[in-house]
């Protein structure tokens, strides 16, 4: 790292320890006074939900005394690079829903067949990295919820919207009823 990445990341690391110290201070968090609270930063807010969603299943898993050594994420072959490497530095497996020649897009009935009890989330794109196409999340919302009524799993959804968050905030089409 160069003098200046250094400097940078140094003043981020600072930044981050002061809000997360102030957070903590807000929800009243048991801090001596000559203490701060500890952080990890995490620079992309994928990184950090797949984190969340594994450390909530892991906790739920060993609740109810069931192994959590084999943790696994769904998405589609279109899925954001941060997914693929959340998956590889976190001991996640990967499983992809592969397209078709006429369908850019994960298929939601696919990926929630896919689902199983060592599924930590399954993560759809609002607007793919291949066509800019949206993944029908109601659909998958709908299908998904099916099977963890069926199953009492409590497998979520992450909607990542790093490309099509801002289009569809304007969109009438995208709106919720």
């Amino acid at each position: 790292m160069t003098g200046t990445g250094q400097k940078l990341n140094i003043r981020r690391r600072v930044g981050e320890n002061r809000c997360v110290n102030m957070i903590a201070n807000l929800f009243h968090a048991p801090v001596g006074q000559d203490e701060a609270v500890i952080s990890c930063g995490i620079v992309a807010s994928s990184e950090s939900a797949g984190l969340a969603f594994k450390m909530k299943w892991q906790h739920r898993r060993k609740a109810q005394g069931l192994p959590i050594d084999k943790p696994n994420i769904v998405t589609g072959v279109n899925v954001q690079v941060c997914w693929e490497k959340f998956a590889r530095y976190f001991e996640v497996e990967l499983k992809e829903v592969k397209l078709s020649e006429d369908y850019y897009v994960m298929d939601p009935a696919k990926a929630v067949e896919m689902v199983d009890e060592n599924s930590i989330c399954v993560a759809a794109i609002l607007g793919s990295t291949f066509t800019g196409e949206f993944e029908y999340v109601k659909l998958l919302n709908d299908l998904l919820a099916e099977k963890n009524a069926k199953t009492a799993w409590e497998t979520p959804i992450h909607v990542d919207a790093a490309s099509g968050g801002f289009i569809a905030s304007m969109g009438e089409e995208y709106q919720c009823q």
